[in-house]
């Protein structure tokens, strides 16, 4: 990560609390949360680092963070690529759960509603009663009810600190009260965050009742910390995607005191079908013949790397070697030196290979990810190669029109088939805009022609794709491509850029996915950061994002997507 800072306050933890109401005669609990935040002693590269080492997903998952709720609302854009990470543990993993104190009826009350994630998600949980454990919980009733965020649960625990405290958890309380406060704390601990911070939700605030219910005990909030852990959010203007679950197990009650329209929110103390859903697709039950590679499995964002090479065991031992094509998804990268980065699979065996993410001469990689398939026996159908602009004329050149007919190596049958492709290697001077696009014309049976431009003042002196080529009538796969130009001119940049793009046709299930970078436009005063990632695909559509952080100047990006099942 290229320095940033957020100059605000956040809490530690998603932490819930107990106001009142103006009369001091109703009792609420309430969840709050800072904006992704980490754990004393840990910073937010370390935070993102172990996150990539559990679960490379991270890198391609994005949390659903706060959108702009109007002229009440403070508006932070984000500083770190870590505060956009997803937090997830590994699909299959055993989590080990165990407690730092608590009566047997207490801890028969975990047992009891935790698992109930467990039946929509590939995870299973081991309550355990002492020694190393991945979340370790209390139940201090002066503390309130909170949990720290998915992989930094891990942390804390092996530090010998509780990660999650259960203070409501008591005899008084009702049977469903207990189930909605567990299964809240745990979606957290699973890596989910509020509801209320989600990009879609638009609670009408009443800001001054909040400041009073706050202000006043047991919590004695002042103006400026209701504030920062209430309305500062990140402006996430215009975003396009699946609407506020406003019976989600994420989303605490909040009293109708608290809102413009005195509507207030539900209690919601069972998981909804779109927590189901969204648990079902961050813990897929499948192993993917597809993965990711990011350099914060090696080393944090703030110790830029040249060169970053990692061994990849497929989820499965293949009969020969597979196919292996590869795609950028992210990009950071010092804005003083040209740009240079390349990916690649090499030393591809039956059971593993090498992924690289390289720069070189004396460019500043803080960071980057790839995205690759592993096209083995399944994906005879499919034919994928690579071009570079060297193919066509010498680096010195720079050239800002490069094209080239591919032949495919059997041709297709019938009608022409689609092609999709990915950025695997940019090299731009560091004193003109990057700009650079790749995309495919005049596509046939027999071929197709590739192209890879710059335009205006860039120097572009080369660059190279992965395409993906397979028929158009084949079943149960999709491709497409998305960019930001579908959602504002490239004259207006923003740092979030998202959208929902349906799928041609509902597939029966909900289908694998692999997306990379196609092309990108952005100023050279600042760093090139830009990362590809989604929140959610279901049977009939991908959600996608194009981000950045920092002060990043991203006029235009976009990106291609494989679906199948």
């Amino acid at each position: 990560m290229s320095p940033g800072n957020i100059d605000i306050e956040i809490l530690p933890v998603a932490i819930c609390f107990q106001p009142f109401d103006f009369n001091m005669s109703t009792e609420y609990h309430v969840c709050f949360a800072g904006a992704n935040p980490t754990p004393e002693g840990l910073t937010q590269d370390e935070s993102a680092a172990r996150a990539a080492a559990e679960n490379q997903r991270n890198g391609s998952l994005t949390i659903p963070i706060g959108t702009d709720q109007g002229p009440m609302v403070s508006i932070v854009e984000p500083q770190s690529l870590a505060v956009l990470m997803g937090k997830f543990w590994a699909p299959g993993r055993e989590l080990r759960i165990s407690f730092v104190a608590g009566t047997d009826w207490q801890k028969d009350q975990v047992k009891k509603f935790a698992p109930l994630w467990c039946k929509h998600a590939n995870l299973s949980m081991k309550f355990v009663p002492n020694g190393e454990c991945d979340i370790l919980i209390d139940f201090n009733s002066s503390l309130g009810s909170w949990s720290n965020l998915g992989t930094d649960s891990g942390y804390v625990a092996s530090q010998r600190k509780p990660s999650m405290n259960l203070g409501w958890i008591n005899k008084d309380q009702k049977e469903e009260n207990i189930r909605g406060v567990i299964l809240h704390e745990f979606g957290h601990a699973l890596g989910a965050v509020h509801e209320h911070e989600s990009p879609f939700a638009q609670i009408p605030w009443n800001k001054e009742a909040v400041y009073k219910s706050l202000g006043g005990p047991p919590n004695n909030w002042d103006r400026q910390k209701v504030d920062n852990n209430m309305f500062t959010k990140y402006g996430l203007d215009k975003v396009k995607a699946t609407k506020f679950d406003l019976q989600s197990i994420m989303l605490y009650h909040y009293p109708p005191e608290w809102t413009t329209n005195g509507k207030g929110t539900p209690y919601n103390n069972d998981l909804s079908e779109k927590d189901k859903s969204y648990i079902r697709f961050t813990y897929p039950p499948k192993r993917l013949d597809a993965g990711q590679f990011n350099t914060m499995e090696l080393h944090p964002s703030n110790q830029p790397a040249s060169v970053n090479q990692q061994s990849k065991f497929f989820w499965k031992q293949y009969p020969t070697a597979p196919r292996v094509p590869v795609g950028l998804t992210s990009l950071d990268v010092g804005h003083e030196r040209n740009i240079r980065l390349t990916a690649t699979a090499t030393d591809i065996t039956q059971e593993n290979f090498t992924s690289n993410l390289n720069a070189w001469a004396d460019t500043v990689l803080y960071g980057a990810s790839l995205t690759y398939l592993e096209a083995g026996p399944g994906f005879e159908y499919l034919q994928t190669g690579t071009f570079s602009t060297t193919e066509v004329g010498k680096w010195q050149d720079h050239k800002s029109q490069n094209s080239k007919r591919i032949t495919f190596a059997q041709p297709f049958q019938g009608e022409a088939p689609k092609v999709i492709c990915w950025l695997t290697t940019v090299d731009m001077g560091k004193d003109k805009n990057w700009r650079i696009k790749s995309y495919v014309t005049d596509v046939d049976p027999k071929g197709f022609t590739a192209h890879i431009d710059s335009w205006d003042d860039t120097i572009m002196y080369q660059a190279a794709i992965t395409w993906i080529a397979y028929p158009a009538n084949q079943p149960n796969v999709a491709s497409g491509t998305f960019s930001t130009d579908d959602i504002r001119p490239a004259n207006k940049p923003q740092p979030e850029n998202s959208a929902t793009v349906k799928f041609a046709k509902k597939f029966e299930e909900t289908p694998k996915l692999a997306m990379a970078l196609s092309g990108f436009d952005y100023g050279c005063n600042r760093n090139l950061r830009l990362r590809l990632s989604t929140s959610g695909v279901t049977a009939e559509a991908v959600t996608w994002h194009l981000q950045s952080w920092g002060d990043s100047v991203m006029y235009r990006a976009s990106a291609a997507y494989f679906a199948w099942v």
